[in-house]
């Protein structure tokens, strides 16, 4: 067995977790997520680099911030100057590993780039391109003929955007993967055919064909759930008692103090509408205890990962790592549906565990804020991969901070927007403190520690104003490194007048909101 370790690395997809998960308004934890973190360590402040698919998997693909790889939106939407598919001198982790030796594998959701897919970057496994029709696939349909099963019937209980569907018996076998997307009901016949179980499935075969292998392996298992439509199994629906769930508390806000992109993103996009199409909370307790069940059978896959790993002998030698592209805004903040424009924690906040017996001591808990850019980072290192590329990566090696080896003490996350409500925000997390800087819209500031729903904006508070200043200025840091590090690389093309014209990796809107940021703080323009 090769003295490296081998990589397994399984990346749920949009799950509910801040407010959500381990609340003691509710009792809603995931067994199998939980047992792997008692072997290993939990990190509590886990956040998605850029809380949306594409650019959240594009940066843990490539351990670089969406500034870097320039896909800053999901690649289905025609947004201008926005990638779909990654530059052809840019490199993913597994391109790293690959000559450090190691046999490199994917299964499951892409989300990264309209017509290539993993295979296109030298991994083998299987994925679609695009978001991926999984039901409709050619690799689904075989694996319900190995296993005996029929083409699954879904009964929908709720659909936000065709009510005409409530009650209704569906097969799912979609012409597109958004034809039932945006509901809640229940998966008919066995679990086997639930899409979580069949991507472990595949992974747990891939992982008995590599266990004797003297080649160190990585593997990347990419759910594409819980994500809505949230349509768990009978068994797991059966586990979520939807009159036990305590009202939201920030369903009912009504957004008068939050910036525009609020209402913006509640209201038109998609025209989903939300809490007028669902107004009573008993519609809300059916709808989220699918999300719930949704995410226990996704636990249940994972755990089966865990479980082939235990039976094959890999478990040892295998840095195992289990944790979500980003979050989910089901119910908050005035009966959100989806994600947002904006960087709440709900959509931002993610889970994070990571085992290897070698060097993990079991129970490590760490509360340093920390986001997937450093999982890449970490994956890398432990595989003793160099990266050579004039845009290095952005993270820093999760194991060396267990052991007191990395230290941080701020965060600062990224946001665009989602669906083409372009909404350019940097996030700065300090000290129990989150500032929100937007261009176009208005500045946020909350004191997590004792407002962790975000319930009041702190803007305007006079009281604050070093803080704010003080969070500005870091911002402003920030933003000037970042841009004399892609100078380097590859300086801006177009300029007028001290404006930038709009590219990939260039967005105008970081040059108006350093404008903005040095304005407020009184800094020269």
């Amino acid at each position: 067995m090769s003295e490296r370790p081998n990589i397994v690395v399984i990346l749920a997809d949009h799950v509910a977790f801040a407010g959500h998960y381990g609340s003691d308004r509710f009792n809603y934890r995931w067994p199998h997520l939980e047992r792997i973190a008692q072997q290993g360590a939990w990190f509590d402040c886990a956040y998605a680099i850029t809380p949306v698919c594409t650019p959240s998997r594009a940066s843990f693909l490539t351990g670089k911030r969406p500034d870097k790889h320039g896909l800053r939106w999901n690649s289905e939407y025609p947004i201008p100057y926005n990638r779909t598919e990654f530059r052809e001198d840019e490199e993913l982790y597994a391109q790293h590993l690959a000559r450090a030796g190691y046999d490199n594998h994917y299964y499951g959701k892409w989300h990264c780039g309209i017509d290539k897919t993993a295979a296109d970057y030298g991994l083998k496994g299987w994925s679609l391109p695009e978001y991926g029709n999984l039901y409709a696939s050619d690799t689904y349909k075989d694996y319900l003929a190995r296993i005996g099963e029929p083409q699954p019937m879904c009964k929908i209980e709720h659909h936000l955007l065709q009510p005409d569907l409530n009650g209704q018996d569906v097969l799912m076998d979609p012409a597109e993967p958004w034809d039932y997307m945006d509901g809640a009901g229940i998966l008919q016949g066995s679990p086997e055919v639930q899409e979580q179980f069949f991507v472990a499935n595949m992974a747990c075969d891939a992982l008995r064909d590599l266990k004797d292998s003297d080649q160190p392996f990585s593997m990347f298992i990419s759910m594409w759930g819980p994500h809505h439509p949230y349509y768990p199994s009978q068994e797991f629906a059966d586990r979520i008692n939807p009159a036990d769930i305590p009202k939201y508390p920030s369903f009912g806000e009504d957004l008068s103090q939050k910036p525009w992109r609020y209402r913006v993103q509640r209201d038109l996009r998609c025209q989903h509408r939300a809490i007028e199409r669902w107004p009573e909370w008993e519609t809300w307790q059916t709808v989220l205890a699918r999300c719930y069940a949704a995410g226990l059978q996704t636990d249940a896959a994972i755990g089966r990962v865990a479980d082939c790993l235990e039976e094959t002998g890999l478990a040892e030698n295998t840095l195992f790592i289990v944790t979500a592209d980003h979050g989910d805004g089901i119910a908050a903040h005035g009966a959100g549906w989806d994600k947002y424009s904006s960087f709440t924690e709900e959509v931002a906040r993610i889970p994070l565990v990571m085992r290897h017996p070698a060097s993990i001591p079991a129970g490590t808990r760490i509360d340093t804020p920390v986001s997937l850019l450093d999982v890449t980072q970490t994956i890398c290192t432990a595989a003793g991969a160099t990266v050579d590329h004039p845009l290095p990566m952005d993270g820093d090696d999760l194991i060396a901070m267990t052991k007191g080896a990395v230290t941080r003490d701020t965060l600062i996350c990224d946001h665009f927007g989602h669906s083409g409500d372009v909404s350019f925000q940097k996030i700065l997390y300090q000290d129990g403190w989150k500032f929100v800087a937007c261009w176009g819209d208005g500045d946020e500031l909350y004191d997590l520690t004792n407002d962790p729903f975000e319930l009041t904006n702190r803007i305007t508070d006079d009281t604050l104003t070093d803080r704010k200043h003080a969070m500005r200025h870091q911002i402003i840091e920030h933003l000037d490194e970042r841009r004399a590090e892609r100078a380097n690389w590859h300086p801006a093309e177009f300029w007028e007048d001290g404006i930038v014209f709009s590219s990939a990796e260039w967005p105008r809107e970081e040059t108006l909101l350093l404008y903005k940021l040095r304005t407020l703080v009184g800094s020269p323009t």
